[in-house]
């Protein structure tokens, strides 16, 4: 089964969470509601949550990434930490059912319509043969 990950910029600063006068990190704070979320749906198996400490695209805070080998890559900026967790729950499943994770566009949720980033093409091969023929040609 292919392995699906979503990242999460735990770091990312926004002043909606700013506002809110809590010591985490949007970032963090969309990281912990995900996981809260994650862990009670059934559609999210699939998918590894994935925290990490950047994504390069600070001015644009909430950042996550959905990858998967042989599937586009989507990069969503500027998400509320708060907000767009049910979208993002609900584009996960979409992403991990359409082959070559072409979700089209008409049906994706409002947040990842707004917030794409930047869509990457796909690896070509899966990391663990990639790395396989990355040895081989080693000197």
């Amino acid at each position: 089964m292919t392995q699906h990950t979503l990242f999460v910029c735990i770091l990312c600063c926004s002043s909606e969470i700013d506002q809110q006068q809590t010591t985490s990190n949007a970032g963090q704070v969309l990281f912990e509601h995900l996981s809260q979320s994650f862990a009670s749906s059934d559609s999210c198996e699939a998918i590894r949550l994935h925290p990490v400490r950047c994504l390069g695209a600070c001015s644009h805070a909430c950042v996550v990434a959905f990858a998967a080998p042989n599937k586009l890559v989507f990069i969503l900026s500027k998400l509320s930490a708060t907000h767009s967790v049910p979208d993002l729950l609900q584009f996960s499943g979409q992403y991990v059912a359409c082959s070559g994770g072409k979700v089209p566009f008409q049906e994706r949720p409002d947040a990842i319509k707004k917030g794409i980033h930047a869509v990457l093409p796909p690896l070509p091969i899966e990391p663990k043969r990639w790395a396989l023929q990355c040895e081989h040609l080693s000197p």
